[in-house]
């Protein structure tokens, strides 16, 4: 076992070099650096971790708290009308399907492989590392990965992992 914070000693950085760059004003902030997280577990979320980082600063998002890792940010957030809209054009459900979902179930639809609401990929958050891998990874520990985003408040992520 090991502490969170053991995990994510490049991260200041990492936000700070992006901040810069970007030209933005960042505040990271961890919390629940002290809770002690089996080190195998604490290995495997750098690579998550990092993209959610990464699309934080660059679309407004911060960081986590306790053995929930929340990713949030203060950005305009995701419309479910464009989700709903994108799994249709995608074909991933019908029409009349995808107007009875939930804003919960259409938020699972970002954790697949290649779906994007974004008009354009960054250099930042649109690598190829998408956040399937996130969804992946946090499955392979036996956690869980949520997306929740209120038009013009924002986006989060929820991870809720085992401590062993």
């Amino acid at each position: 076992m090991r502490p969170f914070s053991d995990g994510g000693l490049g991260f200041p950085r990492l936000v700070r070099d992006l901040a810069r760059s970007l030209g933005k004003e960042v505040e990271f902030i961890i919390e629940g650096e002290t809770t002690s997280v089996d080190r195998d577990i604490l290995d495997k979320l750098e690579a998550p971790l990092n993209h959610l980082i990464r699309n934080a600063v660059d679309h407004g998002i911060e960081m986590p708290d306790e053995r929930v890792a929340v990713v949030r940010d203060d950005g305009q957030g995701l419309d479910p009308e464009r989700i709903r809209a994108k799994v249709v054009e995608r074909k991933l459900a019908p029409a009349r399907m995808a107007e009875e979902m939930s804003r919960a179930e259409l938020m699972e639809f970002l954790f697949l492989p290649g779906f994007s609401t974004a008009g354009k990929v960054t250099e930042i958050s649109g690598r190829g590392v998408g956040l399937d891998v996130v969804h992946a990874m946090v499955q392979e520990v036996g956690g869980t990965v949520r997306a929740d985003s209120e038009p013009g408040h924002g986006m989060s992520f929820s991870m809720q992992l085992p401590l062993t």
